[in-house]
This record gives structure tokens, sequence and C-alpha cells, in this order.
């Protein structure tokens, strides 16, 4: 859902949830939209209202973490540290699967497009590393 809030994604995951019943875990990688809005509160309050959304429909979560875009600002940029840093502790609290892609983006141009947003086909490429390797390692846990 490009250009989605977190918001949106909640008010949406239980009917698309519903199209796939043969989906077993659900990886969420949403949130930067948000950070314009500098309602810090209100992103992590709707978070977890998704969250728990999809929780209730007894699929498995992984929370795909944020992207440190080149084009971000010093502000934006400090929004994005903080909800990567309280994402992952409150992934951790809760032993919800926290896919880390901060190391991985930070500083890494290349990673982005012409536009220093969106994700270039190796950027691309990572992302799908990263989530996979997660979803890999959550699994043999399970």
């Amino acid at each position: 859902m490009p250009g989605a809030y977190v918001k949106d994604l909640h008010d949406s995951a239980p009917q698309i949830i519903s199209q796939l019943p043969s989906v077993s875990t659900v990886v969420i990688h949403v949130g930067s939209n948000d950070l314009k809005r500098q309602q810090s509160e209100k992103l992590k309050d709707d978070f977890i209202a998704l969250i728990n959304s999809i929780q209730s429909t007894g699929k498995k979560c992984v929370i795909s973490g944020p992207l440190p875009a080149p084009c971000f600002g010093d502000v934006k940029f400090s929004r994005l540290r903080q909800l990567h840093v309280w994402l992952k502790a409150f992934c951790a609290a809760k032993e919800i699967p926290f896919v880390d892609n901060f190391a991985a983006f930070f500083r890494r141009p290349e990673l982005f497009r012409r536009d220093r947003l969106h994700l270039s086909f190796s950027g691309a490429r990572l992302l799908s590393f990263n989530m996979n390797l997660t979803l890999e390692t959550f699994t043999e846990k399970v």
C-alpha cells in the first residue's frame, strides 16, 4: 500500500487477511509516512492497534523496522531513529520478531533511487534478504 499510514493499514488489515486464509505470518513494513505528522505517541498507539488487530486474527506478526532514507533531514531522521528504538524495544518485550533494517541502510545512499526516498533494486534486494533472514530465524524457533 504505497503512501499508507499505520492507521490505513490497521483499517484494511482484517479484510486483506481474511482474503488470504493460508497465510500464517504477516510482515508489516509501514510507518515512515507517519513521521511527517509529528505525532509520536499517536504513531505508537497506531502500531500497537495494528499489531493487536493482526494477532487477533490468529496470524503471527513480524515488524520490519523503518529505513533511514538519505532524503530525511535532521528532524525527520531523529523521529525515525526514535521510532526505530521504540519499535525494536516494543517487539522484544512482546516477543514479536523485528527486522532491524537501520544499520544496513544507514548512510547507504546507493540503496536508494535518485529521489533518495524509494529503494533501488539493490536496496529492495537487501530489504527482502533482511525480511527472509528474520522469517527463517523466527520459523526455526517455532
